[in-house]
């Protein structure tokens, strides 16, 4: 493998290390405001999926539409 390719590697290793976090830190505070939203909420059967890499696609599952509009307001006035 030449250096060039070995480049190429490496930085697609590093993109994908850095949407990792990225994804893991968008759920987290997703999370967060969709508990400030509801405190109710059983977190348990609640799903948060982030993907930076599709046009920050995200996806929740287990909440209704409802929270999920006062959740993203949160989130959205904490950037």
């Amino acid at each position: 493998m030449s250096n060039s390719e070995k480049e190429i590697e490496l930085a697609h290793e590093l993109t994908h290390n850095v949407n990792d976090a990225l994804n893991r830190r968008i759920e987290e505070r997703f999370r967060a405001a969709l508990f400030l939203a509801d405190p109710s909420l059983d977190m348990d059967t609640v799903t948060v999926v982030s993907n930076v890499e599709n046009d920050n696609e995200l996806t929740v599952d287990g909440v209704d539409d409802e929270i999920i509009d006062k959740a993203m307001a949160i989130f959205e006035s904490q950037q």
